[in-house]
């Protein structure tokens, strides 16, 4: 007689055993498979019927960064001071509307990685995610001094570091790694095909490109493609949270 309250043993197992949905462990071992053309592909194909939510996520992000920039513009005088605003009010000001966007931007990042995993989202992802505001902060502040340390060492490693920590966002809101972890994970899983993500970064920016300038229409299929192909790899390499 079966055991009715046994877990579903063989449905676990083939989750566990879908090289298409990785895990930080796999990530980091380089146990994963990643096409660019794979990759574009179902970014195209998830697309399809999606487009009004990264529509939505992107309408929503832009109105929020509008409504900081104009907020912080009045507490930091940057819009009453008629042409006087001091170095510290645009320091304040750039400060202000640089942190409060890095949790938007990752969600808006998250929509594309939900949509690519099957899971329910919607546009007001963007907003999901300030309860994470330090560690984004953190995570946004360690990276961009090691990227520029790499600019300064002949650029090469500048480029390097700018492709490995492309995941790291997203492994600080989805995986709840800490700043160091995120980075560390997301360098030494990229490291393992970093040439393959280097051309799917680069083709991105091109999609995205040839979108704004076919009068701005192509954008229309341009960017929920980019952004869904992005989760698409994040997928590959690092799945979903773990324990999910």
């Amino acid at each position: 007689m079966s055991d009715i309250y046994k877990a579903p043993e063989a449905e676990l197992a083939s989750r566990e055993e879908n090289t298409d949905f990785g895990s930080i462990e796999k990530g980091i071992a380089g146990d994963y498979t990643f096409s660019i053309g794979d990759a574009i592909n179902e970014g195209w194909q998830l697309s399809k019927g999606k487009k009004r939510t990264v529509w939505l996520g992107i309408l929503l992000y832009g109105i929020a960064i509008i409504a900081i920039s104009v907020a912080a513009g009045l507490v930091t005088g940057a819009l009453t001071a008629e042409g006087d605003t001091s170095i510290t009010q645009e320091l304040i000001y750039n400060l202000i509307t640089t942190i409060v966007g890095l949790p938007l931007a990752a969600g808006f990042t998250m929509i594309g990685i939900k949509i690519a995993r099957g899971e329910e989202t919607s546009g007001t992802e963007v907003f999901a995610y300030f309860d994470k505001i330090v560690s984004l902060i953190a995570v946004n502040l360690l990276m961009w001094i090691f990227i520029l340390i790499g600019f300064l060492l002949l650029v090469i490693p500048g480029i390097y570091l700018m492709i490995a920590y492309m995941f790291a966002i997203p492994l600080v809101v989805d995986q709840n790694l800490g700043p160091w972890q995120a980075l560390e994970a997301s360098r030494k899983a990229v490291t393992k095909n970093w040439f393959s993500f280097f051309g799917f970064m680069l083709l991105i920016l091109l999609i995205v490109l040839a979108g704004f300038f076919a009068v701005l229409i192509g954008s229309i299929w341009a960017l929920p493609l980019t952004c869904i192909a992005f989760g698409v790899a994040y997928r590959k390499v690092f799945g979903g949270p773990q324990g999910a």
